[in-house]
């Protein structure tokens, strides 16, 4: 896909939009996936156990690296097993009793290991800031500010609450907000909110894949204050300290009336079977007749700057009933129910924050939500230099040439079909960390110009919750490629709608990358991450999407079946595998399958093809008696050592598109011809079964 010029501000300020509904195939992840923490693991000290590698920034010299990343790997095996009997507990056996692999990463996976020393360098840099620095007005101290409230918070909800009860579009009268010659009614009070709560008719800024373009969606109201999984007035009233007898009356009384006000604000619209795409231009005419003034409607929305070619999603059947609803009900009580809805949203937050999770680690979290891109120049010049993203993407360079070449290497493909699969792996994008723009600290400050940042977490909350909103409202008709990732998240994903790769900072970081690992960890580490990644736009899944993101079949007959029966062998193979008397599900794990595969297969030749001859067999890592080609699928195999407790497996493997890690492992070299010649495993041993699937 050819790249797209956008503005830097624009796209910047769309980027600080972090909650968007994003449709579930948009990214396909590594499943490197972060609990949140109960806090005990959070409150230890990375520096108190684990090898030095994972302590954030690296210090060590080259020699250092490499002899640390050695005695890591070696801790980690359990070099009685064979290894073609068992590849993943000969790599991974010693895991849980390391001494070198941090505490709290031994009952978790490797790659966790590292989020948590990311998180940890995160914590240390907020917390890092002087009483004249938080009053500084750019963005990362406005981020530091903001932390130190969250951190000092007053666990006391009632605080936030009384606040928003203080907001000028409940605290005042109705008369107060008139304006003269204009008529005030339920649209009005549905665009009342600062907070984008528009419940009585919802309008939502809606990113869509197919065009790339944030556009309007209106929907239906849903059935929030009586989800009770959502609201219990017993714990709203012990939150907010409602002890008084009249304030508990009037407090029980307006729920009950907004709850009643609720349901029939729901029974009073439907959604369409299949939504309405028209330009605004055409949706008001189209909708003319309706009982509401659409032109008011989106007047108001949009402070008089809606436009007739942007695009509408309407999944409303029939507005009428709900309009003649509205037009009828009490101005005061529409009033109260966004109120409510207000309350609910603000409560939400408050008892996430509030909670006894560690206060740090979910004031970073929340931090690192809404001041995203604030922090983003600080982490690159700590952890992420130029020669190591410059290094990552010569690695990628490679991977995807070797790709293209064994695209031209299929008998089961046909010329015409080979030729699409060429041009899309041509056109795909491939992104590592970050643009350079992001490093410019001068134009993400603007982008938080109108962000005022205090001492008390529950109105900064209303600040950045305000300005999300804010921002927005004014994303409508923007081409922009939105962020799907933190870029300090150890991972990484594909987007098939946009054919991207995106490789992020996070998991460039030691002891999974460094700027001095030999080539063949390189390439068996971040290079088989992207080359995942890669493949997953040739997956059972993403086969169906072209060059440019959009869903065709560019597919002969002859080679969809080809590849649909190779496909069906792999899913028949991990259908096998077994666990606890669970059995794995290869269907459902089908596309990250085939990324494992093909992602292992194409980087381990981009290694030889770029590095193999001249390495030999050569031992890279001291205390290691493994070659080169050894070490690459030794260092694949390390990447997915894990802890978990079994009944946590057993629980992810029945819902998780991802195989259980030891899966993920044996499953990829038992079907890799090159793992059995270099390890020497005879045909028809447990690594190197007789019957083989391969796909690319």
């Amino acid at each position: 896909m050819p790249s797209k010029s956008y503005g830097l501000l624009g796209a910047l300020i769309v980027m600080l939009i972090v909650d968007w509904p994003w449709p579930v195939r948009v990214a396909r992840a590594m499943s490197i996936s972060m609990e949140r923490s109960d806090g005990s693991q959070e409150l230890m000290k990375l520096n108190d156990t684990g090898s030095s590698l994972f302590h954030l920034p690296t210090q060590l010299n080259e020699y250092e690296v490499l002899e640390e990343l050695g005695r890591l790997t070696l801790a980690s095996m359990n070099q009685s097993v064979d290894p073609c009997e068992d590849f993943y507990e000969y790599a991974c056996g010693n895991w849980k009793q390391a001494d070198l692999v941090p505490q709290r990463a031994r009952n978790n996976t490797f790659l966790n290991g590292i989020q948590y020393s990311v998180n940890e360098m995160m914590v240390k840099y907020l917390k890092n800031a002087t009483d004249k620095e938080l009053k500084l007005n750019n963005a990362e101290s406005k981020a530091k500010a903001f932390f130190a409230s969250c951190v000092r918070m007053s666990k006391d909800m009632s605080v936030g609450y009384r606040l928003l009860l203080e907001m000028e579009e409940f605290s005042l009268n109705w008369t107060d907000l008139k304006r003269t010659n204009e008529t005030l009614d339920w649209i009005n009070i549905n665009f009342l909110s600062q907070y984008g709560m528009y419940p009585l008719l919802p309008l939502k800024v809606h990113y869509e894949t197919e065009s790339r373009m944030f556009d309007v969606l209106l929907s239906t109201s849903g059935n929030v204050l009586g989800n009770s999984d959502v609201v219990d007035l017993k714990n709203l009233t012990r939150d907010f300290k409602i002890e008084n007898e009249k304030e508990l009356k009037q407090f029980n009384d307006e729920f009950e009336l907004v709850l009643e006000f609720e349901k029939n604000l729901t029974m009073h619209s439907g959604r369409r079977n299949e939504t309405e795409v028209l330009s605004l231009g055409e949706f008001k005419l189209k909708h003319k007749e309706d009982a509401l003034n659409w032109t008011r409607y989106f007047d108001i929305a949009f402070n008089g700057s809606a436009k007739n070619d942007w695009t509408v999603q309407n999944t409303i059947a029939d507005v009428n009933p709900l309009a003649h609803f509205l037009h009828k009900t009490d101005l005061a009580t529409l009033r109260t129910y966004l109120k409510w809805r207000t309350i609910v949203k603000f409560h939400y937050i408050w008892k996430f924050e509030t909670s006894d999770n560690s206060t740090e680690s979910s004031c970073r979290e929340h931090t690192e939500q809404y001041f995203n891109y604030a922090l983003l120049p600080w982490f690159i010049d700590n952890v992420y230099d130029a020669d190591r993203r410059a290094d990552i993407l010569q690695l990628a360079k490679h991977i995807k040439e070797t790709f293209y070449d064994l695209l031209g290497k299929y008998t089961w493909l046909d010329d015409e079909t080979r030729s699409h699969a060429k041009t899309k792996l041509r056109a795909m994008d491939i992104t590592v960390g970050y643009s350079d723009e992001m490093r410019h600290r001068e134009v993400i400050n603007k982008v938080y110009e109108d962000v005022e940042i205090g001492d008390n977490w529950y109105k900064n909350l209303q600040m950045v919750e305000k300005n999300r909103a804010r921002v927005r409202m004014r994303s409508v008709n923007r081409a922009i490629i939105p962020p799907l990732m933190s870029t300090r998240d150890v991972n990484a994903y594909y987007a098939d709608f946009l054919n991207l790769v995106f490789i992020g900072i996070g998991i460039s970081q030691a002891p999974f990358y460094h700027f001095k690992y030999p080539p063949s960890i390189k390439f068996s580490g971040i290079g088989n991450i992207i080359g995942h990644e890669m493949a997953h736009g040739f997956d059972s899944y993403c086969y169906q999407y072209n060059y440019d993101g959009k869903k065709q079949n560019w597919w002969t007959e002859a080679s969809l079946r080809n590849f649909k029966e190779r496909y069906r062998c792999m899913e028949s193979q991990y259908n096998k595998f077994i666990f606890h008397g669970v059995l794995t599900n290869g269907t459902l794990t089908s596309g990250d399958n085939i990324a494992d595969n093909v992602g292992t297969r194409i980087s381990y030749h981009a290694y030889l093809n770029s590095y193999g001859n001249l390495d030999g067999d050569k031992k890279p890592l001291p205390g290691l008696n493994l070659t080169n080609k050894q070490l690459y699928f030794l260092k694949f195999a390390q990447t997915w050592c894990s802890g978990k407790e079994d009944a946590y497996k057993v629980r992810r493997m029945k819902t998780d598109v991802h195989a259980y890690e030891e899966f993920r492992v044996i499953g990829t070299l038992q079907n890799m011809p090159e793992f059995s010649e270099v390890y020497n495993c005879k045909l028809g041993s447990d690594m190197n079964p007789l019957k083989k699937c391969v796909i690319w």
